[in-house]
């Protein structure tokens, strides 16, 4: 019999890697997929009405009223046993029994379930005779089946599989008679089939479907929303897009009709909590939004899961933003009353920077804590404690990596279920963001060895997903043999075989593995062999793009795998030089952006700036998303769309969206971190609407006092205080120069010395050009000047004087600002990229900035571009000496 049911559950194994999951299935009886019992089972039938001739309802009534009085599994249990005796227990009682069991189950430790599991095993089951299991309906069948199932009963036992495939049989011909299953069976049976992954959950359950769709168009309470919302989750490879717009609708209808609101906080947190749903959470953001919206009154009041629920769908979406305050309170209550890394994750993402240093000794005794280790997900938890507060204390980073590495030594569900899986992907994102200077080789030896094993021995090192994580950390950090000059054959092999299946987040993956190795490993001396494996790597890419894009007109990318696919292709220089990263550009001006969402936005944002492409409708729709969801959207989010839109040099359509950025910052000031605002408020100076009061808050000594606390605790010291500091200047010098009613002083001339002293001026074969003709030019060196600085640092190549005759004079020694009848010229060499990489004639907005400040500083601002420079026509004899002349307006 056992022998027989491995044999099922083999074949269930089996299907499971091989049905295609997308696919709607045919509506086959579910029962005969299931292991055979050898029970003897009646016709399956809605409903029996079977009772025991020696019970009467007044013996039942006495029987259920002394069950509930009693206090311990141990009393319920010889309970049951005196009234197996007398006869009196029929199937019903018995699962009352059961139900009751499962809440003294959950009154205990862990050593007192695992003895109660014994006994009800011994003790219970033999109870559950084929007779009691027939005399059952689907509600009291279900809450049997799911209460064994929670308290660890496999399913491998015979009374419980009985029980199943009773249930399934009974789902089955409510199908063939259109009868209707109650809601709450199913509910129970989704969750208890689901538990442990037994079974392959589209296989078993394909013939639910039907009847959510029945229950979608009668659904009209609460509780109907809540077991629908549990259904869904617990079923979402089965739900086409079809089923989940109607329960979408329905929610909707009733969030509007005030049916569901803060008065049913239950169901609407299980809406919101299978929305999240990575598959689909983007694509349903508005509705998220009007359940968290609706939630808002409630959350000072939720309990401590429901808060921890919602805390993460807002990390997720980064909206709304009216739920930011009400959340910090909450959390912050939350950690006073539960020391947890769990609920410390919750509260950094809400803390102010005087909240920090609270913070940071909490962590602290956490992550020293075994007691906090034993948490449920502590790892995870602790992780994004690790990286929100932006900790680069290496000794906290050492024992937060070494508790890794004990984890998966101590715990073998990590090996067989590839949990540790997601250990790889924090190390690859936690590395990345130190910019490769944080190693921890024992966590980079154990998970590659672990990667490696699982490639080349293991049923998941053949499913393209699985394969492509585990090949992105070994390409990554190596610890292979050989790894000094070559990846391993296996994973190229297995990527040129499992090419045409990889999808779009597999081969981001990839790519970012190959990314980190390049920088990591082989950023001094790339080894002949590594460099050919590298380049089939990268035409492997480039074939699945190409796959991607195809594809476009048939299913058409949506923005967050377009995004996708752009940040794979810029992972790498040589990716980026492709046809195909050109064409994924151009695909984002065929977007449709009506269901924009704050990751979205962030998202094409990023790529936008990364790549310099100039879309002016997608900027235009971010701009527009502002404008209409300004209520909700958060500091972070607008102050990327300003930044990218100054980087392009785009300007808003209508003035009006910059009133709406500039009062989302001054909302979230004290939420945004520094270098955010100073970027933000450099953008708002280049449009000309930055209020009086974001820069009377930004130039005081309270906001550089927190720019140096961020430096003091900032992840990359290498380059993140540079580039907050060059952006404090740049802003300084541009309220000075733009603003000068405000009376902002200047006090950056110490930092702009400063890095002159340390800066060199390389030659280029366009500034070397330039110059040698200037020389010919103007006879004389003394009559300009090469890599001027002017006293607000701006750094301008060539710089000439003319008196009133416009003949060139001999410099002077330093910098005049107003010279009589003397002309100052400015000449900017323009490389490629001080344009859009689109087009060639759109000036980024530093470029546009710089020309503007030169202009106010007496300069007249003359341009060379370099695309314009090394074209055909200026190769011919003579053109560039002419076109240099007509410039500076030189006669023979």
């Amino acid at each position: 019999k056992f022998l027989q049911y491995l044999m099922q559950i083999r074949q269930l194994q089996l299907l499971r890697r091989q049905v295609n999951i997308g696919a709607k299935p045919p509506l086959l009886p579910v029962a005969s997929f299931l292991p055979a019992n050898g029970l003897h089972l009646a016709p399956a039938v809605v409903r029996q009405q079977k009772i025991f001739s020696g019970t009467t309802t007044m013996d039942k009534d006495a029987l259920l009223s002394r069950q509930e009085e009693t206090r311990s599994g141990d009393e319920l249990l010889e309970l049951l046993r005196e009234s197996n005796e007398k006869d009196a227990l029929d199937g019903s009682r018995l699962v009352e029994s059961i139900s009751l069991l499962w809440q003294h189950y959950q009154g205990l430790d862990q050593p007192g379930r695992d003895a109660l599991t014994k006994r009800v095993l011994k003790e219970v089951l033999p109870y559950l005779s084929p007779q009691h299991i027939d005399q059952l309906d689907t509600n009291d069948l279900s809450r049997c089946y799911l209460y064994l199932r929670k308290m660890r009963i496999a399913n491998s036992e015979p009374a419980v599989e009985a029980v199943l495939i009773r249930v399934l049989r009974l789902i089955d011909t409510a199908l063939d008679e259109s009868d209707v299953i109650p809601l709450t069976a199913l509910s129970r049976l989704s969750v208890g089939i689901n538990l442990e992954r037994d079974f392959f959950t589209p296989l078993v359950c394909r013939n639910f479907v039907p009847q959510l769709e029945e229950h979608i168009k009668q659904c009209r309470t609460e509780e109907q929303v809540r077991l629908l919302s549990t259904c869904l989750f617990q079923l979402h490879t089965l739900v086409d897009e079809q089923l989940l717009q109607g329960f979408n609708r329905r929610v909707t209808e009733m969030l509007h009709s005030g049916d569901l609101s803060c008065e049913t906080p239950k169901a609407l947190l299980k809406v919101l909590h299978m929305l999240n749903i990575p598959v689909w959470s983007k694509e349903h953001t508005p509705l998220i939004r009007q359940i968290m919206l609706a939630l808002s009154p409630c959350i000072p009041h939720l309990e401590s899961g429901d808060l921890k629920s919602v805390c993460r769908a807002f990390l997720l979406h980064q909206e709304p933003a009216n739920l930011t305050q009400s959340l910090k309170e909450a959390t912050e209550k939350l950690l006073q009353e539960e020391r947890s890394a769990d609920a410390l994750s919750c509260a950094v993402h809400f803390a102010t920077p005087l909240q920090r240093d609270e913070y940071m000794e909490t962590f602290r005794e956490l992550i020293h804590c075994e007691e906090a280790w034993l948490e449920p997900s502590a790892s995870g938890h602790f992780f994004r404690v690790l990286r929100a507060l932006k900790i680069s204390d290496l000794r906290l980073c050492n024992t937060y990596w070494s508790g890794v590495v004990r984890e998966l030594d101590s715990c073998p569900e990590e090996q067989t279920h590839l949990r540790f899986l997601k250990h790889c992907q924090r190390y690859m994102n936690f590395n990345n963001n130190l910019g490769g200077t944080y190693r921890h080789f024992s966590v980079e030896r154990k998970m590659s060895r672990m990667c490696m094993s699982a490639i080349e021995g293991d049923i998941a090192g053949r499913l393209p997903t699985k394969f492509a994580r585990m090949a992105a950390f070994v390409l990554a950090y190596g610890q292979t043999q050989f790894a000094w000059k070559k990846f391993p054959n296996v994973i190229l092999s297995k990527m040129l075989s499992m090419a045409s299946q990889f999808d779009i987040q597999d081969c981001f993956l990839l790519s970012r593995g190959m990314q980190i190795a390049s920088e990591l490993r082989f950023r001094q001396h790339l080894p002949p062999l590594a460099g050919m494996q590298l380049s089939t790597m990268e035409s492997i890419l480039i074939g699945c793009a190409e796959r991607h894009l195809a594809g476009n007109d048939d299913n058409p990318l949506s923005p967050s795998d377009l995004s996708m696919i752009v940040r794979t292709l810029s992972h790498r220089k040589t990716l980026k030089n492709t046809l195909v990263y050109k064409q994924a550009l151009v695909l984002y001006k065929s977007l449709h952006c009506k269901d924009l969402n704050s990751r979205v936005v962030r998202d094409m944002a990023y790529n936008f700036n990364a790549s310099h492409f100039f879309v002016p409708e997608l900027l235009e729709s971010m701009f527009g998303y502002i404008s209409e969801q300004h209520d909700h959207i958060t500091g972070d989010t607008v102050e990327k769309v300003l930044t990218c839109s100054y980087n392009l040099g785009y300007m808003p359509a209508s003035p009006h969206v910059l009133h709406h950025v500039a009062e989302v910052l001054l909302r979230d000031f004290d939420q945004m971190s520094g270098l955010s605002l100073v970027q933000a408020c450099l953008a708002l100076c280049f449009y000309k609407s930055i209020p009086e009061t974001l820069i009377n808050k930004v130039f005081c000594v309270k906001f550089i006092q927190r720019i140096e606390n961020e430096i003091q605790v900032c992840y990359s010291k290498a380059t993140y205080p540079e580039r907050v500091l060059n952006l404090v200047m740049q802003l300084n010098r541009t309220v000075c120069l733009d603003l000068p009613e405000v009376n902002v002083p200047w006090f950056q001339q110490n930092y702009i010395e400063a890095q002159m002293s340390k800066k060199s001026f390389g030659s280029s074969t366009f500034t070397t050009d330039v110059k040698q003709l200037l020389q010919n030019l103007l006879k004389n060196d003394n009559h300009f000047r090469c890599n001027h600085t002017t006293p607000y640092g701006y750094h301008i190549d060539f710089v000439i004087h003319f008196d009133r005759d416009r003949k060139p004079i001999p410099t002077p020694p330093a910098e005049v600002t107003m010279l009589d009848r003397i002309t100052k010229v400015a000449i900017l060499l323009l490389k490629l990229d001080s344009f859009c990489e689109n087009d060639l004639t759109a000036l980024r907005g530093p470029e546009s900035m710089k020309m503007k400040h030169l202009e106010m500083m007496g300069y007249k601002v003359l341009q060379i571009n370099e695309h314009d420079w090394n074209s055909k026509y200026m190769a011919t004899k003579g053109a560039k000496e002419k076109f240099l002349k007509c410039l500076l307006q030189i006669s023979q």
